[in-house]
């Protein structure tokens, strides 16, 4: 009931559409009769003038009608107490006390008039203001959440209610953490709320990639987003809002295009790979017939060893390029050191035709936590790229170490080519997709991909290249799963489904 009286009592205040003047006025005019004929009963009007219920008939009129009608309201009860006062129906007032009591009700009951009147005027329109940021923000097509200091929830448009799962009415008053759950896509682990830090920093504040929100039936959508605080007129902060949208198309094209990149990738080692097999078994093939022309058993066991050294290289070939194509999802301690000689093996062929230089520095037990494959991806890359940016005669570097970044402890990888590198205008425009230097054989998606990928992972990728001095690729990539902190429990009630109209 409670509810219902001050709903009432809003829209008497505050309508939904602009009242009618002749309304507005014969409520004016009818009050201080109403006033009057509640009086009369209860107080001698003509010995002793009450002017408590003319007073609050003045300010209903001013809240209803505006400051006009209230002073039509002030106009008419002071005529009608004229008019009953002594001497009565004459409208002159000869007491001297009551002339007085008059002229003080007219001076309040316009003071109240002029005050009610503007204040529930803009009123008004403070609350179509409101209304309209309450149609805009709910008829936005991205998720809208908006919260204040402490961090509770106080609106929430339709979008936010399907994309988050959560109802309106559920989630209203609840730490936002609670409601908006955030994880990184690749490990799991949970990812700090971008409100904490705009509550710290005072400014916008945008999610990192790969994040994944977290849904109360167990669902998981990739999302992107940014929160931005929210200042009163004196600059003070007083809340924030959080604008996300489901990414999930978005996803699917990337791995679309993550998969044409490794394909891609197939192709240019396909020629290359053709060629370090048919080598080994060519040998083998001569090999063979020397040992059909000898009967010496030391030769023969001399070229059946060699044969046999030639097909197992043949065979590692083969092993590193299945395990290219071959798609890991699981995740876990990878020797990067071992994977890096993989790299190079599939890659021996262009090195040797070339005449490059390897040089390889690996400290020991450097591991990454990782997809096999995609970490395979990310090095086929770098050293297909630097191989392809490398004169005759130029020179390979590889390091491998353990450093700390602000990723965390990590497994540091450097990939440097003694190239032309590449100019201050390109260099900016390396990680877009579809942006390439090597017009015949490049699809533009690598760098792209591998950037998606280290990302993905929690690490950061940098390169630095100067023009007829090379090329330096550096990356920072998590040794050690992230710590699997616990979300806030699920409770069955929030389980129910989004109607987008609920209440309580």
């Amino acid at each position: 009931m409670a509810f219902d009286f001050s709903r009432k009592v809003s829209k008497f205040v505050f309508p939904d559409k602009p009242r009618k003047i002749v309304a507005r006025y014969l409520v004016a005019v009818a009050l201080p009769l109403l006033a009057l004929a509640i009086t009369g009963p209860f107080f001698t009007i003509s010995t002793d003038p009450f002017f408590l219920l003319f007073t609050l008939s003045v300010i209903l009129s001013a809240l209803y009608g505006g400051w006009g009608a209230g002073l039509t309201t002030t106009a008419v009860s002071v005529l009608l107490n004229a008019w009953i006062l002594e001497p009565r129906l004459s409208f002159q007032v000869t007491d001297p006390e009551n002339v007085l009591r008059l002229a003080v009700f007219s001076f309040e009951g316009c003071l109240v008039s002029v005050l009610v009147g503007t204040i529930g005027s803009l009123q008004r329109k403070l609350e179509g203001e409101r209304e309209r940021l309450s149609v805009t923000l709910t008829s936005i097509g991205d998720a809208v959440m908006v919260t204040d200091r402490e961090g509770r929830i106080t609106f929430m448009n339709p979008t936010a209610e399907q994309t988050t799962g959560w109802s309106a009415t559920r989630a209203m008053g609840r730490q936002l953490d609670h409601v908006f759950r955030i994880a990184n896509e690749t490990t799991r682990a949970p990812v700090e709320n971008p409100l904490h830090k705009v509550f710290e920093l005072g400014r916008v504040v945008a999610l990192a990639n790969h994040t994944l929100l977290m849904r109360p039936d167990g669902s998981e959508i990739p999302i992107d987003e940014s929160a931005a605080p929210i200042r009163d007129a004196g600059g003070n902060l007083i809340g924030a809002v959080l604008v996300f949208r489901d990414i999930s198309a978005e996803k699917k094209s990337e791995a679309a295009l993550r998969n044409a990149d490794k394909l891609a990738s197939l192709g240019r080692l396909a020629s290359t790979i053709a060629h370090e097999v048919n080598n080994p078994l060519e040998a083998v093939a001569n090999l063979l017939f020397l040992i059909r022309g000898t009967h010496e058993l030391a030769d023969i066991d001399r070229y059946a060893e060699t044969a046999e050294r030639e097909l197992q290289r043949a065979s590692q070939i083969t092993r590193h390029t299945l395990s290219f194509a071959r798609r890991e999802n699981e995740f876990g301690p990878v020797e990067v050191s071992e994977l890096v000689d993989g790299i190079l093996a599939l890659y021996s062929n262009k090195i040797h035709g070339k005449n490059i230089t390897v040089k390889k520095r690996c400290a020991a037990g450097t591991s990454a936590f990782a997809s096999k494959s995609e970490l395979r991806q990310v090095f086929s890359n770098l050293v297909g790229n630097a191989v392809d940016a490398l004169p005759n005669d130029g020179t390979l570097h590889i390091r491998v170490r353990a450093a700390h970044c602000h990723c965390g402890a990590t497994t540091r990888v450097v990939v440097a080519d003694s190239g032309n590198g590449i100019s201050a205008a390109q260099l900016p425009h390396i990680f877009d997709a579809f942006f390439t230097t090597k017009k015949d054989i490049g699809t533009g998606l690598g760098l792209w991909v591998t950037k998606q990928i280290v990302e993905a992972h929690g690490g950061c990728i940098h390169v630095r290249s100067r023009p007829g001095r090379g090329t330096v690729m550096a990356l920072c990539w998590p040794k050690i799963a992230p710590t699997q902190d616990v979300f806030p429990d699920i409770v069955a009630s929030d389980l129910a489904p989004v109607t987008g109209n609920e209440s309580d």
